[in-house]
């Protein structure tokens, strides 16, 4: 995926005293820089303030091609410097207005809350995409509202550039499975592109031996299967390597069953491996469940599970959220065992049986509801769990009365797989959707 390329200008009226623009353009310039390692920044030598200044910054902008724009508000500016570059780059900006320095007596040195606030009307009446900060770089709320937007324009790119694949349609009767492939593309970016199971099931039978013997040696955890089962693991697993490479995806969604099943390779435990090594691949094909998996992962760099909410206990407010065998092995609980088994339903496959970790989680759900997306989310704390059923599973004591969110789910219409970060990232996620234009149902 690539960087988020952020530009940052640093502007000023001609009137107005020029040394506190110049200091601040290089102080936060070199801040910024420190402060965002992962993302490509991109500064100008000196303050914006002519028209030369303008279209040499809308040049330099255009040419390394950023994706968000930050307006540092050195002094007083203006509403032409931030209509000109809305309309010239075509990407949100950050009007960014420090605290004014401190009145001595003589004349006014700043002015930015003034023309940050003037600046932010302009764009309004452009119906050009900007947001507000207040607050110097050592004002720790301002510096994680800038944060938070660094790491949402930066999912929202990753996902632009999200290459997904479908292999295989929607099981059986599993109607919240169906998406809609346009809308997420005009809404989300993500480009979909579907392959049937056959080909994996082909590229199955040529693996060499040798090779999956070599996998299969490397599954030195507890093993429970019924005779073939392991190598049909394998099989699946070097096929699926082969196929991912072959045709680029980024991500994946499956028909995990019934065909996979048929062959004795419902692919749990696969989809767990392919998790461990920062692979998302959303199971029953499930697309929506899948984005959410990607936003979740892209706004954390951190593991995720797709799972069912299978049961609530209203007495220690939890809920029991379950799945088949497939998440990562890295989420689970550090005194919990882990086995290889079969599928814990129907048999017929490879899944990993045990609890997971505990901690504060965020538990969320695109759906696609009428024409348009809305997400559900929720937050809670994953606490030690028991395993009382076979599968994978977690309890989490949420932070709202969890029978308030089994209701709210039906009446909404919420489908029933849900993505789960072990993160608190609802304030990011929310900021996400106020981008892209997404109702939020939080509970």
């Amino acid at each position: 995926m690539e960087k988020l390329i952020i530009g940052m200008i640093t502007t000023y009226s001609g009137r107005w005293p020029k040394e506190l623009p110049s200091n601040r353009n290089t102080e936060y310039g070199d801040w910024l820089t420190k402060q965002f390692p992962n993302a490509q920044i991109v500064l100008l030598d000196m303050p914006v303030t002519s028209s030369e200044d303008l279209q040499n910054a809308v040049n330099i902008m255009h040419a390394k091609k950023v994706n968000l724009l930050v307006q540092l508000i050195g002094a007083f500016t203006g509403d032409n410097i931030a209509a000109h570059m809305a309309e010239e780059l075509n990407v949100p900006i950050i009007l960014w207005a420090p605290h004014e320095p401190p009145f001595d007596g003589g004349r006014l040195m700043s002015n930015a809350l003034v023309s940050a606030t003037m600046n932010a009307a302009a764009l309004s009446r452009l119906e050009k995409p900007y947001h507000f900060i207040y607050g110097g770089k050592g004002d720790n709320r301002a510096v994680n509202e800038l944060v938070r937007l660094v790491r949402v324009y930066g999912a929202i790119k990753k996902l632009k550039n999200t290459f997904l694949g479908l292999l295989g349609y929607r099981p059986t009767a599993f109607y919240s499975s169906t998406f809609d492939e346009t809308l997420i593309r005009r809404l989300f970016g993500i480009k979909i592109e579907e392959s049937d199971l056959k080909p994996l099931f082909d590229k199955m039978e040529k693996v060499p031996q040798s090779l999956v013997d070599k996998d299969m040696a490397t599954l030195t955890m507890p093993k429970n299967l019924p005779d073939g089962y392991a190598e049909n693991h394998s099989r699946l697993y070097i096929a699926m390597k082969q196929l991912v490479s072959e045709f680029g995806f980024n991500a994946l969604a499956i028909k995990c069953w019934p065909e996979m099943g048929n062959l004795k390779a419902t692919p749990c435990a696969v989809l767990s491996r392919f998790a461990d090594e920062g692979y998302i691949i959303g199971c029953e094909s499930d697309i929506d469940a899948t984005i959410t998996m990607l936003i979740q992962n892209y706004l954390t760099n951190d593991f995720v599970f797709m799972s069912d909410l299978i049961n609530i206990d209203e007495e220690e407010n939890t809920v029991t959220l379950w799945h088949c065998g497939q998440a990562a092995c890295k989420l689970k609980a550090p005194e919990a065992p882990i086995s290889m088994n079969n599928h814990p339903l129907a048999g017929q496959g490879t899944a990993f049986y045990t609890t997971l970790k505990s901690g504060s989680v965020t538990i969320a759900r695109m759906s696609k509801i009428g024409d348009t997306y809305k997400l559900f989310l929720t937050t809670g704390k994953a606490v030690p769990t028991v395993a009382n059923t076979t599968g994978v599973m977690v309890n989490v004591k949420l932070n709202a009365p969890v029978r308030e969110v089994i209701y709210k789910i039906a009446e909404e219409g919420i489908p029933h797989h849900y993505s789960i970060v072990w993160q608190d990232v609802a304030d990011d996620m929310k900021k996400l959707c106020e981008i892209l234009n997404i109702e939020v149902i939080e509970v």
